[in-house]
């Protein structure tokens, strides 16, 4: 399953973003404040959209988890809930629209069941006017039918509960480290770690095991006599890591990821972005992520000018804001490699 284009409308600070041509694999880019951790957030919460409590987990990924309803208004333009929130996106030509509204104090005598998601807690606080007791998810198909209505409740700690979401997506924010040792043992269950050790032999061709040992330390088999904690393999072998491991995971999905280059020296960018374009393709898993870094677009062009020399499935966009519009000016594999030997500024 891979988006093709993608709508955000008072989502953050975005009054209105349209993403058209989206590919295999995408990087996003601009000014900071443009909004490109925010489309990540969006595409997380559509894709998830029958379960309510995902706002509340891309506030916990913001490094303020939010403790009551009217913090909510984090994720509606200028903080205002009267800006309902509207998410569209084309899957397999197929449309997916998500909306999401305030439930007002006067207005909530619906009853909530029982969630068991842990919260966490941090404090903030806004004034909204109206006391607002929770929030409405309306998720509708391609036939724009009603196929869930979610509600999430802080005040009262409960929500509805929601139907099996059959989008496979994973969000790696930039301020979390992804564990990646469960993940890791799941795989080795399945017998599914044999295509990640072949990615991983592109950078360290005597790499030929990878285990798990006492309080969840990864070591690698490079062939010696003992084998060698992840963490000394050299920079960024355990983020590349989390990366293959979690593309593995969402096989057939999307892979969501902020700041990419974060933890990896700058020397070390092309050899990951070919160990994440091989992912990839072998696991058929669609990337959106973000970049400030010139050397991790440039870096993308080249991995990508090598595997598929002929190929178009790699778009960059940059974000523009100017004024209350967003907008995403997109640059084909062969327009970004003729725009790097310019040296022009993708950012």
């Amino acid at each position: 399953m891979q988006y093709q284009s993608l709508t955000i409308e008072n989502f953050r600070g975005i009054k209105k973003l349209k993403i058209d041509d989206l590919k295999w694999v995408n990087l996003l880019v601009g000014r900071n404040n443009c909004g490109k951790t925010s489309v990540l957030e969006a595409v997380f919460l559509l894709s998830g959209m029958s379960n309510a409590t995902l706002p509340v987990k891309i506030h916990k990924f913001r490094g303020f988890p939010i403790t009551k309803d009217q913090e909510f208004s984090f994720m509606f333009k200028d903080l205002n809930f009267q800006n309902e929130i509207v998410l569209r996106g084309t899957i397999d030509d197929r449309k997916r629209n998500l909306t999401i509204t305030p439930i007002y104090a006067d207005e909530s005598a619906q009853k909530f069941e029982k969630s068991e998601v842990s919260l966490y807690n941090y404090a903030a606080s806004t004034d909204s006017g109206n006391a607002v007791d929770g929030i409405k998810l309306d998720c509708r198909n391609h036939q724009n039918e009603l196929v869930y209505e979610g509600k999430y409740s802080l005040n009262k700690n409960t929500s509805v509960a929601s139907p099996k979401e059959t989008l496979n997506c994973v969000y790696l924010p930039s301020k979390t480290e992804p564990s990646i040792t469960e993940a890791l043992e799941n795989l080795t269950v399945q017998k599914k770690l044999d295509t990640i050790i072949s990615v991983l032999q592109k950078i360290e061709p005597n790499i030929t095991d990878i285990r798990i040992g006492a309080k969840g330390i990864i070591y690698i088999d490079v062939g010696g006599n003992h084998l060698l904690p992840i963490n000394i393999m050299g920079d960024g072998m355990r983020r590349i890591l989390a990366f293959l491991t979690a593309i593995a995971e969402k096989k057939n999905g999307i892979v969501l990821i902020d700041e990419i280059e974060n933890g990896l020296h700058y020397s070390s960018l092309k050899t990951a972005w070919n160990a994440i374009l091989t992912a990839c393709k072998a696991y058929n898993v669609q990337l959106i992520a973000t970049t400030h870094s010139y050397e991790a677009i440039e870096a993308l062009s080249n991995a990508y000018a090598e595997i598929e020399p002929q190929g178009d499935d790699i778009r960059l966009y940059r974000l523009d804001k100017d004024g209350e519009n967003h907008k995403a000016y997109s640059a084909s594999a062969r327009a970004l490699e003729a725009g790097i030997e310019k040296n022009f500024e993708a950012r």
